[in-house]
């Protein structure tokens, strides 16, 4: 790397991140995270969802709900497979789908 530039195969950072130093994505995730915990946040979001699931349900279902779900679970749903129980998303490893 004697003209300044990096060799193939060579990591430009062999010694990595420091540790106890948080990345930008990491920073804003706790940032967030912050914000969703306080009570009064909390609520202004289950009011905004209980709304976009009234006025939108379907826009809900693909935007709120699919993300959530466990990836065979979605994949089950996009291939049109019929769901046969909704346990909630709370504590559940996958929903069960059609048998």
């Amino acid at each position: 790397m004697a003209d300044g530039k990096f060799e193939l195969g060579q990591s430009g950072n062999p010694a990595g991140r420091p540790k106890g130093i948080q990345s930008g994505r990491m920073k804003a995730l706790g940032a967030l995270d912050r914000i969703t915990a306080k009570e009064a946040n909390v609520k202004i979001m289950e009011r905004a969802l209980e709304k976009a699931l009234r006025e939108k349900p379907l826009w809900f279902f693909t935007n709120i709900v699919m993300p959530l779900l466990p990836r065979e679970t979605r994949a089950a749903v996009e291939a049109g497979d019929r769901v046969i129980e909704w346990r909630g998303l709370m504590g559940v490893g996958s929903a069960e789908v059609g048998r």
